[in-house]
């Protein structure tokens, strides 16, 4: 077996790269993984087994071995043309995965091989994949200069137009983000990564119906891809339908904290204590040092009635990020919980004012104050909401239940009215009962 030079040290390098994670899940993405990497060691001279094996590897989120092992084949002997470029690209997304700017740029810079004049469809190649490696840093004004370069050279390059359509929408460009994600369609019909940026940018700026679609086009496309099933779940949120895509995704990664953080927040919602627990639990083994995986467990555990975990979780989280709202938010509902009403009105303020657009500290602080029989600070808190989030049926809701609770039956029967003909999850029976006993 003849070795390329130009490998031998990248492979050193990949040698010493740690394994990721060492917990793993039962699922159809790591058998597939399995059995890939079962062909590669069948067949350690074909650099196509190597490329099937190291993308799994990276779709599944272990980048050390996808590393390893997509520098393995570039260093075969028989890889060439299209897929010596292939592995380089995917050496390059594993860095980009990793938001390692400097390496994905390098990896970029030799796709095909260290030759300096290629094709210039390789060329565009290598600058699409350069515009890739800036938007890693959110640089758009870099990442359109590459791809201008590309398109100059090859104006089919697939890679070129959808790194276009992401700078255009990092630019907040919808117009030319939109242009470019569907002459990259144009160009390649079955090219998921166009589809899939097209629909996430359709619903995110309103057109959810033609988003949807777009997403489910991804789908279908690659109905095993991890991104894809995690945002056409989040587009469907909160919905059975949404459930289901999300713990595919996460069967297809494992180590995929986001797509773990909306499952188990819609499983939260559902009132599925323990699978959200199982999902919150998974989130911080990804991610462990974030804030918002350490909210979702206390979340949880209040949920479960362990206070003082809820409290642990919450502290934890401000351990991270001292000015966290939703970390405050946590520990003000745990000390409410817990009974001790004055550090939770203290951490509820805390957390209104570290959010001004986020209702729900004022909301919690008069139910806390309500429950605790402070109806005089509870209707404080109605009069302050209502007045800053007059379209919030929760805050309408609780200002009634304070209201009713100081006897001013004439505004609690407005304030319950309100609550049912503005918006916000609220108990809609509960609310009417309230307001038919009212005399």
């Amino acid at each position: 077996m003849r070795v390329n030079p130009f490998a031998v040290a990248f492979l050193e390098v990949a040698m010493a790269l740690p394994i990721a994670g060492a917990w793993r899940v039962a699922s159809a993405q790591v058998s597939r993984v399995d059995a890939l990497g079962a062909t590669a060691r069948s067949n350690p001279a074909d650099p196509q087994a190597a490329l099937d094996f190291g993308r799994a590897l990276r779709r599944a989120g272990r980048p050390g071995e996808a590393i390893a092992e997509l520098r393995r084949g570039i260093g075969l002997g028989g890889a060439h043309g299209d897929t010596l470029a292939a592995l380089g690209w995917e050496v390059a997304r594993v860095q980009g995965d990793r938001h390692d700017f400097f390496q994905m740029l390098g990896a970029c810079r030799v796709i095909g091989g260290r030759a300096e004049k290629v094709s210039p469809a390789l060329a565009a190649e290598r600058h699409a994949c350069a515009a890739d490696a800036h938007l890693v840093r959110e640089r758009a004004t870099e990442a359109l200069s590459e791809t201008a370069q590309a398109l100059a050279l090859d104006p089919q390059s697939y890679e070129a137009k959808v790194a276009e359509g992401r700078a255009e929408d990092l630019e907040l460009d919808v117009g030319k983000s939109e242009g470019a994600l569907r002459a990259a369609i144009a160009i390649r019909p079955d090219g998921v990564d166009a589809h899939l940026l097209l629909g996430r940018l359709l619903v995110k700026v309103g057109r959810k119906d033609e988003g949807i679609a777009e997403l489910r086009r991804a789908v279908s496309l690659d109905p095993d891809g991890p991104e894809s099933l995690y945002e056409l779940g989040m587009a469907l949120a909160p919905s059975a339908e949404s459930t289901s895509l999300l713990e595919r995704s996460t069967r297809e990664r494992p180590l995929f904290a986001d797509a773990w953080l909306e499952l188990g927040g819609q499983e939260l919602a559902a009132g599925r204590v323990t699978e959200a627990k199982r999902a919150a639990e998974a989130a911080v083994r990804d991610d462990g040092k974030s804030v918002a995986p350490r909210v979702l467990l206390g979340k949880v555990a209040l949920a479960d009635s362990r206070y003082d975990d809820a409290l642990k979780q919450g502290d934890e989280a401000l351990k991270i990020l001292a000015n966290s709202a939703p970390a405050e938010l946590l520990v003000a509902d745990a000390n409410a919980k817990k009974g001790d009403i004055d550090r939770a009105l203290e951490a509820y303020q805390q957390a209104w004012g570290l959010d001004r657009g986020d209702p729900t500290p004022l909301v919690h602080a008069a139910e806390a104050c309500h429950a605790a029989g402070r109806d005089t600070s509870a209707r404080a808190y109605g009069v302050k909401v209502t007045a800053e989030f007059p379209q919030w049926a929760p805050g309408w809701a609780v200002f009634g239940d304070a209201l009713a609770a100081r006897g001013e039956q004439a505004a609690a029967r407005d304030a319950y009215a309100k609550a049912l003909s503005t918006k916000g999850p609220i108990d809609r029976d509960a609310v009417q009962k309230k307001l038919a006993a009212l005399h």
